[in-house]
């Protein structure tokens, strides 16, 4: 019993310090057939994005990684409205060894329900939605992602459950 207290102190604690902000699952579709899917996270506020991690396929892009944000500190889009929020989602390297990116604009006025914006119009290049300024979007979607801190949480109640069924089969 001890030690299933001692290691939902551990996971509590853990879930405390967890602040990632909010993570989405992002899915786009672009005129070439090129997909990103991936998760982005963005501020508490959803005013930017912090981070990515997904994968730019398909339409002549190959397989391409997207794992890092342009300019963390810069919303791009916020020139056509508050409620907007844009930056670019990067391949390659922060020194210079990227070559494609996704210009990536959202509208967060009913936060946290996100959607896809091209307030500049698809193709613009701080209020839209493409790939390199060329390869427009033609559907996409954010989607709530389980965030860090409730993953801990799943993975500690399915340990206490493990937990008392190994103690129980043991005292039959």
């Amino acid at each position: 019993m001890k030690t299933i207290v001692a290691v939902g102190v551990l996971l509590l604690l853990s879930v405390l310090s967890c602040t990632a902000g909010v993570m989405t699952s992002v899915n786009e579709t672009f005129a070439s057939g090129a997909v990103f899917n991936g998760t982005v996270t963005f501020l508490d506020d959803y005013s930017n994005v912090s981070a990515v991690d997904g994968w730019l396929t398909g339409g002549g892009y190959g397989n391409d990684y997207i794992d890092w944000i342009w300019e963390p500190t810069s919303n791009y889009a916020s020139s056509f409205g508050s409620q907007y929020g844009g930056n670019f989602l990067m391949d390659g390297s922060q020194s210079g060894g990227y070559q494609y990116w996704v210009t990536f604009t959202w509208d967060f006025s009913n936060a946290p329900n996100l959607v896809l914006a091209s307030p500049g119009g698809v193709l613009a290049t701080d209020g839209g939605n493409n790939i390199n300024y060329t390869d427009p979007l033609v559907s996409g979607s954010i989607s709530s992602a389980p965030e860090p801190a409730t993953s801990a949480l799943i993975a500690g109640g399915l340990l206490a459950v493990a937990a008392f069924l190994r103690r129980r089969q043991k005292q039959r």
